[in-house]
């Protein structure tokens, strides 16, 4: 009678940790704004915001950039804040003018 109770127990892990792997691991939020500066070997660029503020975006291999990043650019970006409290680019929409 032990192993059909053991395999419930690993069967009950293994469904958790595909449900645990399957939630979303960060919350991402969409921005609006025009290019001030962009910094290609430090994969890094930053924003004016409508609001008057300026934001820091870093990307890396995975994030999805569809235009050319150029200073004056208006571009939409959906980011996440990283656990360093950095915000990541996860993709790039450059606006057509």
């Amino acid at each position: 009678m032990r192993a059909p109770f053991f395999c419930c127990i690993v069967l009950a892990l293994a469904a958790s940790a595909a449900a645990a792997a399957l939630a979303p691991s960060e919350k991402t939020q969409t921005v609006t704004g025009t290019i001030v500066t962009v910094q290609p070997s430090e994969r890094l660029f930053a924003l004016d915001l409508p609001d008057g503020t300026r934001a820091e975006f870093r990307w890396n291999s995975e994030t999805k950039i569809n235009g050319v990043l150029s200073s004056g650019a208006r571009v939409t970006v959906r980011y996440a804040v990283g656990d360093d409290g950095k915000n990541l680019a996860l993709q790039v929409t450059v606006a057509h003018t």
